[in-house]
C-alpha cells in the first residue's frame, strides 16, 4: 500500500517531540484488508528480497555493540517470496529464508527494509549501499509477529557422521515426522499468527510509526541516496521516537526500531 497522507501530514505540521502514533480506526483496517498487491509490487518485493542472496556486510542489520566489518558477513542461500494467500479476507506473504547464521534481529530489519522501500517506492540500488561496507543506519526492525525457526539444518553434522562411520544411520532429520510437524504448525503457530495480525493490528501499527517519525529514516527515498542525516555518528546525540506497532503513550522517547542504541550506545 501506498503511505498514509493523513501520516505524512501529521510528519509535516506537528512538531517532532508532540507527535503521537495515531490508533487504528475501523475504516483503516477496512482498507488495508481489501489490499491486492499487483504484480509490479509483487516482483520488485521479490527482488528486493533477491538481492540478500549470498554473502554480504549485515553490519546494519543488526545491534552495533560488538559488530564490526570483521565479523559481520554472513551468507543467504536464497530468500523466497510465496505467491499472494487470501487469509481471513486479508492477503499475505510468506517469507522464507535459509542462511548459515544469522545476526540478533537481522531478519527482522530485513523484513522492515523491504517493507519501507516498497511503501516509499525507494530503488533497489539503496540496497547494494546497505550490503556493503559504509557507514551506520538505522534500519528499523519490522515487528516480531510471524518470525519463527521453520526448520534447522544439520547438513554438516551429518555428512561427518556418514564420513566418519560407514552406512551410519545417526542422521539428524526431520522427515518421518513432517506430517504431524505441519499439523502442529497450521494449528498453533500460523492461525495465531494470523489472529493476532487481525486483532491487534501490529504491522499496521508499526507502519504507522515509521511514517509518522520520518526523520529517523531520510535515506527511505525514491532517489536512494543516503543523506548525512541518516548516517549514526558514534557518541553523537540523536532524536529517537517510539516504533513498536502500538500507539504510544505520552512522554515514550524509546524506539523499538532501535534497539541498537539503546543497547550499545553506538560504542
Amino acid at each position: 500500500m501506498e503511505p498514509s497522507e493523513a501520516n505524512l501530514e501529521l510528519a509535516r505540521t506537528v512538531p517532532f517531540e508532540e507527535r503521537q502514533v495515531p490508533e487504528t480506526k475501523a475504516e483503516d483496517m477496512r482498507i488495508r484488508r481489501e489490499y491486492r498487491v499487483s504484480k509490479e509490487k509483487l516482483e520488485f518485493v521479490r527482488e528486493a528480497f533477491g538481492k540478500y542472496k549470498g554473502s554480504h556486510d549485515f553490519r546494519n542489520f543488526t545491534v552495533t555493540r560488538g559488530c564490526t566489518e570483521n565479523n559481520s558477513r554472513r551468507h543467504m542461500h536464497w530468500f523466497e517470496v510465496s505467491e499472494p494467500m487470501l487469509i481471513e479476507g486479508s492477503e499475505w506473504l510468506s517469507l522464507k529464508v535459509k542462511g548459515q547464521s544469522f545476526m540478533l534481529h537481522q531478519i527482522r530489519k530485513m523484513v522492515g527494509l523491504v517493507i519501507l522501500m516498497t511503501r516509499s517506492g525507494a530503488p533497489l540500488k539503496l540496497m547494494d549501499t546497505l550490503l556493503a561496507k559504509g557507514p551506520r543506519i538505522n534500519i528499523p526492525k519490522a515487528p516480531s509477529l510471524g518470525l519463527l525457526l521453520e526448520s534447522p539444518v544439520f547438513d554438516g553434522y551429518n555428512m561427518r557422521s556418514e564420513k566418519n562411520a560407514q552406512g551410519s544411520t545417526d542422521h539428524v532429520t526431520f522427515e518421518p515426522y513432517q506430517s504431524t510437524i505441519d499439523e502442529f504448525k497450521q494449528r498453533f503457530i500460523y492461525d495465531a499468527i494470523t489472529r493476532t495480525e487481525l486483532t491487534d493490528n501490529i504491522f499496521e501499527g508499526w507502519v504507522k510509526s515509521t511514517e509518522v517519525f520520518p526523520e529517523q529514516y531520510t535515506y527511505i527515498n525514491k532517489d536512494g541516496v543516503i543523506p548525512e542525516s541518516a548516517i549514526i555518528v558514534p557518541g553523537a546525540e540523536r532524536r529517537l521516537r517510539y516504533n513498536s506497532g502500538k500507539p504510544a503513550n505520552p512522554g515514550d522517547e524509546a524506539v523499538e526500531s532501535s534497539e541498537d542504541e539503546l543497547d550499545s550506545k553506538d560504542n
